[in-house]
Formats: structure tokens, C-alpha cells, sequence
């Protein structure tokens, strides 16, 4: 089984010389190899002889376990009997507790320049074998002390086995593996590397080979896409899908309806739009026109002018079998007894979800606009005009709110100064419901040329200081890490994004880069974007100000993100390198790791997910689609921040 893991000058806003490689380079992308009901021929486990040891010295019936020998001659032996020392007499049991109390030798190695190595219930433990020695433990990044076994490999790797997943040790960084993504089993027995590099790992629950194969980002982007174009496009629109077999999409699957088909196929639209952008690929074009056809249903099928529903479905897909599909449950505004789901008045063998949010919306308004400027032809422009007219008319029709079926707002649609600004119930949605409807009332003043959402906007500013609500994001308990809502991030990045390149006023620029600068940087006890290491939102920033945005830390975290797109479990509240932070009934966010991990220690989300979560997964049941890395990495390239691939 396989684990595998205006286009202005500020629309082409690039990075500060020097910022990334000039050029797309090669790295090493992590591959897992799982073989749960024995190990591939040709890979045993070396059997050393240990044949420096005097076993008649040991006590009698002790086996050993592992040894090694230190530069001046000392040896360390571990037997089944424990741990014993010598310095070329008799054998003496090691004083463990010498070194720190508690401590217990389970495994040693020695290196070429002879020192000795030790798997400990502590941690790394290096010593000369006599009385100098260093442990390594949590401080210094071991993320889980008690170890089982270790392997020092011959390019200068360390290996370290636990009963709870598996690490290495490369130029002073530590990578951790845990759960199905990389292993099997997460009890680990021994750690070897064979002749090609690869480590190999006996588990509880089998084997594993984990290796590193040269790879570029283009040529992952090629990989996630012919995925994506495989088996996760359902009428044009993309989302994960249910895998009938965990880690095993070959075996079959379903697909499932979102509450945010509208917002899934934006990030892919965007994505797609961007490669075209760059490549002028017919297949890029190609899908991207999918994409935002399938968007353009959504409004049509509803049967009312300018409400795009959440998401639709026919009756061929539910004879099929689909997941997602309640028809009991309820439009989630308060007060509503509604069905959400409703007959479309336009084809009667579709099905339509209403109670849309400002999710869709968003979505909709970033995908109508990117295509516009770098896709659509004359046809398609006309085409995307009369929609965003719709849309935003339906919008101030409604004074500032979304209607659906029910013919009354959406719970989450509310953009309205009277209930925005004022109203306790909405209150919160002030600061980005703001942002929100300056760039919708922005996007649609250029596409569409009517100065009357110009006029709108202006209203908005003078008279409900909107400009100056959007300096209120990520600003209080919103901006603490516990009342984080991640969810509001990636859309007010993909409206940041539109509204910074479309606004040319330097003084409405002023706030707006005030607003993106301080949502990114942060300050004081309110958490910046820019510690979750996005690529996404450290590009935005860096294209829509033209600072320093962290392009290589994005780049890293495109390299790192898991080669194989299964939604496996992952867990790192066990971990020795990390701190749990609590707020316990504290809003949305209970319990945060105090750092964020590289993307193949944590649970595969999109941008909408808490990189901060310690635990997460859906046991292998689901596979993602791959279009918020393709956003990012699209993105990344058309401005300059990710060097271009071959193509």
C-alpha cells in the first residue's frame, strides 16, 4: 500500500531583489512507503555482529541489543538485562542517574569520529563514553523524548524511534513522522537506512520506507493537478472527495456537496487563472472557464437575479449517490423554520442551497474579478459584467444584505451599516463585512464601469466610516489567538487582495495598507498572519503593498506541503518541542500549539483551517482536492515571488 504522502504598475507589484531564487530549484519531497503485512524483498535489517563486545563478561543469558564503542575504547552495551559499561575490563552496569535522574539507555551507535549516540527515555543523549556528554531533549526541538531506537545514517542523518511516531535529525532540524501519512504503525521497533538513502522503519503495524525524491514545484503542481482533474471535478466544481476505502482512492469514492461549492471553485478558478496568466496553457484556460461556469450556475439555477446559491445538486447525482445533501436541514438565520434546500425554479431536476454567506460571495467576487483581467475574452467579459451587476444589485436592493428563497437575509449575508455597526447580534461582522463590501462595490464600479457603486462606496465611507472599520481587524479578542476565526482570514485576504489592487487613491491606499499591514504583522498580544507561514497570505501581502512579505518561508512551506493529498489523522499534543496553550470555553479555539508546524506534521486543511490545531484528520477517508496550494503557488508565480518552472 502506498502512503504517498486597472492593470497598473501595482498589479505587478514583485518581490525585492534577492528575496527568492532567481530560478526554480530542486528539493527533496518527502515520500512514505507503507507495507503493513511484511517488508519488500531485498530490504532486510542488517544484523551487526557487535563483535567488539566480550559477551563472557556480561551477565549470563544477556543478549544484546545494541552496542558501541567510544574513540579511546570505552564501550557501551545494551542488553536485554540492561545497560552496561567498559573501558576494556569487566562490564559495569551504567550509571544512568549520573547523567540525570530517571534516565534509561535503550539504544546506542557510535559515529566515525568516536562518539557515542543513545536512545534514551529522554532524549538524544551524545558523550564521548566516559564522563562528557549532552543530552538532546525538547528544548532543543527532539519532539518526542522517549525513545525506542535510533540510526545514525551515513550522510549525517539521525534517527530516532519512539512508541509515538518516528524523527530525523538533518542540519540542526528536526522533522517528526506520525500516523498513517508516514508510518504504519506508530510504535517503533528499529531504524535502518539501506544503500539508496532510504530509512527504513519497523513498526507494530508493519514497515515503512520513507525516502526523498528531487523535485520542483512545478512539477508538483502537475502532480496535484492531474489528481485534481482525475477524480475531483463534479459538473465543474471541485471539493474533496469520500474515499470508500481509506487511503485507497483507486478502491472508489463519492463526492460530496459543500456548504461552499461557490468559495471551493473560486480557489481553484483563481488558481488556474493565475497558470494561465503565466503559461498561456490552453488546458490551464480550459479549466479555469470550467470553473467559473460552474460559479455562474450557481446564480443562474437559483431563479433569483443575483443570488448565487451555496451549492446545487441534480437528481442523476443523488440517484448515483452523493454526500452532503440534507434535505431536512434548516436556513440557519435566527428565527428561520425554512428547509435550506429548495427545488430550483429554472431546471426542475436541480436541486438549490440557499442561506449563501459572505464566504460564497467573497469567493465569487475574487474569482469574477482575477478572470476578468487575465482570462476572459470580450464575450466572457460582457458575460462575467452582467452577473457582477446582478449580484451587487441584489445586494443594495436589499440594503446591504443577501436574500434568498425564503425572501428574507441569510444569516451570514449582512453588510448593512444599520445592523453592522450597531446591532450587538452583528457586530462582530463589522470589521470585515466592511472590507467586504468596499472591494465587492470596487470590483463591480471596474468591471461593470456604472459609477454608481463608486457613489455607493463613497456613501459607505462619509457617512458609516467603513475605511476606517477595516483597521478593527484582527484587533481585540478577534486578534488573540483563542478568538481567531481562521475561516475570516482567507476570504479577507482574497478581498484584500482585489480591493489593494484595484484602489489607486493614495489616501483610501493609506488605511487599506494600514489594515493588510497590521493583519499580517500583528502586534502585542494580537497574533499576525505572517506566523502560520502561509504562502497565500505572505504573497497577497507582498503583492498588494510591495514589502518584504517572507517569500521563502512560503516557498518552504509549498515544498513541504505532503506529496499524498489523504486526510490521514495527525496528533502532535504528545509532543516534547511544542506548548499546548488553553483557554478552555474561550470562544472558538480551546487548545493551540504555541508554534505552527510545517504542513506535513499537521492535518491537511485549506486556508480556512487553524494551522495552530495539534490534532486533526479524517482518518483517511477523505482526500483533498489540491486547489488552495494551487492558489498559492499560481499566485506565487505571477508575481515573481516562486521562480517559474519548465514547461
Amino acid at each position: 500500500m502506498r502512503c504517498l504522502v486597472c492593470l497598473t504598475v501595482l498589479l505587478l507589484c514583485s518581490p525585492l531583489r534577492g528575496q527568492v531564487p532567481s530560478k526554480e530549484r530542486s528539493y527533496p519531497q518527502l515520500l512514505s512507503t507503507c507495507y503493513p503485512k511484511g517488508i519488500a524483498a531485498g530490504s532486510a535489517r542488517p544484523t551487526p555482529s557487535y563483535d567488539f563486545v566480550d559477551r563472557t563478561k556480561l551477565p549470563a543469558g544477556a543478549k544484546v541489543l545494541s552496542a558501541a564503542k567510544a574513540r579511546e575504547g570505552t564501550i557501551w552495551v545494551v542488553t536485554d538485562a540492561g545497560a552496561f559499561r567498559s573501558e576494556g575490563g569487566p562490564y559495569a552496569a551504567l550509571a544512568e542517574s549520573s547523567i540525570r535522574p530517571g534516565l534509561r539507555v535503550v539504544a546506542v551507535a557510535s559515529d566515525s569520529i568516536g562518539h557515542i549516540w543513545a536512545a534514551t527515555n529522554k532524549g538524544l543523549l551524545v558523550t564521548d563514553g566516559k564522563g562528557d556528554s549532552h543530552l538532546i531533549d525538547g528544548k532543543d526541538g527532539v519532539p518526542y523524548e522517549n525513545m525506542t531506537c535510533l540510526h545514525l545514517a551515513a550522510n549525517g542523518d539521525v534517527w530516532g524511534g519512539t512508541a509515538n511516531g518516528a524523527w530525523r535529525l538533518r542540519g540542526g532540524r528536526f522533522r517528526y513522522f506520525w500516523g498513517r501519512r508516514w508510518l504504519p504503525g506508530n510504535a517503533v521497533r528499529t531504524v535502518w537506512t539501506d544503500d539508496r538513502g532510504r530509512a527504513w522503519l519497523d513498526t507494530d503495524g508493519g514497515f515503512a520506507c520513507i525516502e526523498e525524491k528531487s523535485m520542483t514545484l512545478s512539477e508538483k503542481a502537475a502532480h496535484f493537478d492531474a489528481i485534481a482533474q482525475a477524480r475531483h471535478i463534479r459538473r465543474g466544481f471541485i471539493n474533496e472527495i469520500h474515499l470508500k476505502s481509506a487511503g485507497h482512492p483507486a478502491q472508489g469514492y463519492r463526492f460530496e456537496v459543500s456548504d461552499n461549492d461557490g468559495l471551493w471553485n473560486s480557489i481553484y478558478v483563481g488558481a488556474m487563472t493565475f497558470r494561465y496568466a503565466v503559461s498561456k496553457e490552453p488546458k490551464a484556460r480550459q479549466q479555469a472557464k470550467q470553473g467559473l461556469e460552474a460559479m455562474l450556475d450557481l446564480e443562474r439555477l437559483s431563479g433569483i437575479p443575483g443570488f448565487p446559491a451555496r451549492a446545487v445538486v441534480t437528481d442523476e447525482e443523488l440517484r448515483q449517490g452523493i454526500d452532503g445533501v440534507d434535505f431536512q436541514g434548516r436556513v440557519n438565520a435566527p428565527g428561520e423554520t425554512a428547509k435550506v434546500w429548495y427545488r430550483s425554479p429554472v431546471d426542475p431536476t436541480v436541486w438549490c442551497k440557499g442561506d449563501t454567506s459572505s464566504d460564497e460571495t467573497d469567493g465569487h467576487y475574487f474569482a469574477w474579478y482575477v478572470y476578468h483581467e487575465l482570462v476572459a475574452d470580450a464575450s466572457e467579459k460582457q458575460k462575467i459584467a452582467a452577473v457582477v451587476r446582478r449580484v451587487t444589485d441584489h445586494i443594495l436592493s436589499h440594503d446591504y444584505t443577501l436574500v434568498d428563497h425564503t425572501g428574507r437575509k441569510t444569516r451570514w449575508g449582512i453588510w448593512r451599516p444599520a445592523l453592522i455597526n450597531h446591532d450587538p447580534f452583528y457586530i462582530t461582522l463589522q470589521p470585515i463585512n466592511s472590507l467586504e463590501m468596499l472591494a465587492y462595490l470596487t470590483i463591480a464600479s471596474h468591471i461593470t464601469g456604472d459609477e454608481k457603486y463608486a457613489r455607493a462606496y463613497e456613501e459607505l465611507v462619509q457617512k458609516h466610516h467603513y475605511l476606517i472599520n477595516t483597521l478593527r481587524i484582527r484587533r481585540g479578542l478577534p486578534g488573540q489567538w483563542m478568538g481567531i476565526n481562521h475561516s475570516d482570514d482567507e476570504m479577507l485576504f482574497m478581498m484584500y487582495y482585489a480591493i489593494l489592487k484595484l484602489e489607486k487613491d493614495p489616501d483610501r491606499r493609506r488605511i487599506l495598507e494600514e489594515s493588510i499591514t497590521r493583519a499580517w504583522e500583528g502586534g502585542g498580544d494580537e497574533q499576525g498572519v505572517r506566523l502560520e507561514h502561509s504562502p497565500l497570505y505572505n504573497f497577497i501581502y507582498g503583492a498588494t503593498t510591495g514589502k518584504p512579505c517572507l517569500a521563502e518561508e512560503g516557498i518552504e512551506n509549498l515544498e513541504d506541503w505532503p506529496w499524498d493529498m489523504i486526510n490521514w489523522n495527525v496528533k502532535n499534543r504528545q509532543r516534547t518541542d511544542v506548548r499546548i496553550r488553553s483557554a478552555p470555553g474561550r470562544n472558538r479555539n480551546d487548545v493551540n500549539l504555541d508554534r505552527v508546524l510545517p504542513p506535513s506534521e499537521r492535518c491537511l486543511e485549506r486556508w480556512n483551517g487553524d494551522p495552530f490545531r495539534p490534532d486533526g484528520g479524517n482518518n483517511g477517508v477523505t482526500e483533498d482536492d489540491g486547489a488552495a496550494w494551487a492558489l498559492a503557488y499560481w499566485l506565487g508565480v505571477y508575481h515573481g515571488y516562486v521562480p517559474a518552472g519548465k514547461r
